[in-house]
């Protein structure tokens, strides 16, 4: 099998809740994802999708045209066999440095042309699946203490009870008053996570933790750096997440070999795509650890893939996912077998590779159209 045209398309996904609060875009009302269309010399074809939101650029508007590029000169015309998923990997290991989400796209629509030529879901090519559905998390965006508190209660009601605080925005007693909202109002068996997403600096994150000492949740990416992270890690009793500090396989095993983190939240396509991903999960898993699995920003296309992996990560080392897909009005499928009910996402029926129909009228013209 061949490839024998590669489209891309820009597609704008504004946030459902008209504008989205963080600490790394206060405000925030649209994100952006590229969207590949693969196509074979068989008729069989594939779509992948890299995201980028707000402080995340992974896609800014002029990388369009780069991203093409490399995909000419390196993924066209090299008779690479688009189900030769090890093959396809390995040049793609080579051609783009560390953006991951330049081989992420790429990389989901290989798997997607593969499993369907072979008539079988992504998870099965996985290694199978050992989980049905996947348990979620809702972010929760800064806002005022009070609105904080009053969005958690809203998603209480539609049957999560995992959430993800925002914080890192203004003055750190700004960030414990609203923590603290929140958490003042948690109910049994209910699980939290503060995410300051890089923005206190280690003295910040110790003033912060010490003042919220007798309640229990997780931080996750309290400061900047990696190095930052390890250095508040040995002064502080608290589970610790990294997540922007992760960019790929090998920062997976050097947090695991520094002792960095009990928990990793990984997005798949800031990392690379299916290939490196899995790998980098079974780390985990191997090492007792725990995994958040996710995008950067998403439609049905990354959803779909994140559904299909973290089924084959072990429930016991499966911490979330999110439904990002379901934060935007937008929707580029003709189906709806991408489910969400109960604060859990799984397939509808039984699926064949992605497992989506993707709506070409929603998608329009593409972009870039490059040719074998």
């Amino acid at each position: 099998m061949k490839v024998t045209r590669v489209s891309l398309f820009r597609k704008e996904v504004p946030m459902l809740c008209g504008k989205f609060t963080c600490s790394v875009e206060p405000g925030v009302s649209c994100g952006e994802v590229i969207i590949i269309k693969v196509e074979t010399d068989e008729g069989i074809i594939g779509y992948g999708e890299a995201g980028s939101a707000g402080g995340y650029p992974n896609y800014a508007h002029g990388t369009l045209a780069s991203t093409a590029e490399l995909i000419r000169r390196h993924l066209l015309g090299v008779d690479i066999d688009p189900t030769n998923l090890n093959a396809a990997q390995e040049k793609m290991r080579f051609m783009a440095g560390g953006n991951g989400s330049v081989k992420a796209a790429f990389d989901i629509a290989c798997w997607d042309i593969a499993s369907k030529s072979l008539d079988r879901p992504i998870h099965a090519l996985l290694g199978g699946k050992l989980q049905d559905s996947l348990p979620l998390h809702r972010v929760i965006p800064i806002g005022s203490p009070d609105s904080m508190a009053k969005e958690v209660e809203a998603w209480r009601m539609e049957g999560y009870n995992t959430f993800l605080i925002k914080a890192g925005l203004g003055s750190i007693h700004q960030d414990i008053e609203r923590i603290q909202a929140v958490l003042d109002k948690r109910l049994p068996g209910e699980e939290y996570t503060v995410d300051a997403a890089g923005r206190w600096r280690v003295d910040e994150a110790l003033r912060v933790l010490k003042a919220l000492k007798n309640y229990d949740f997780i931080i996750e990416q309290p400061c900047c750096t990696y190095e930052e992270c390890l250095a508040l890690r040995g002064r502080v009793d608290i589970p610790m997440k990294l997540d922007n500090a992760i960019h790929s396989v090998n920062d997976v095993l050097r947090a695991h070999a520094d002792n960095a983190c009990e928990l990793m939240a990984l997005k798949l396509d800031k990392l690379g795509g299916f290939t490196p991903v899995k790998l980098a999960c079974d780390i985990i898993a191997t090492a007792g650890m725990g995994v958040s699995l996710e995008a950067v920003w998403a439609t049905e296309i990354s959803a779909a893939a994140v559904i299909h992996l973290g089924m084959t990560i072990p429930p016991e080392n499966f911490l979330t996912s999110t439904d990002l897909h379901n934060y935007s009005p937008l929707t580029v499928t003709t189906d709806d077998n991408i489910q969400v009910e109960n604060g859990r996402m799984f397939f509808r029926d039984e699926v064949i590779g992605l497992g989506i129909d993707v709506n070409t009228e929603i998608l329009g013209e593409p972009d870039i159209v490059l040719h074998s």
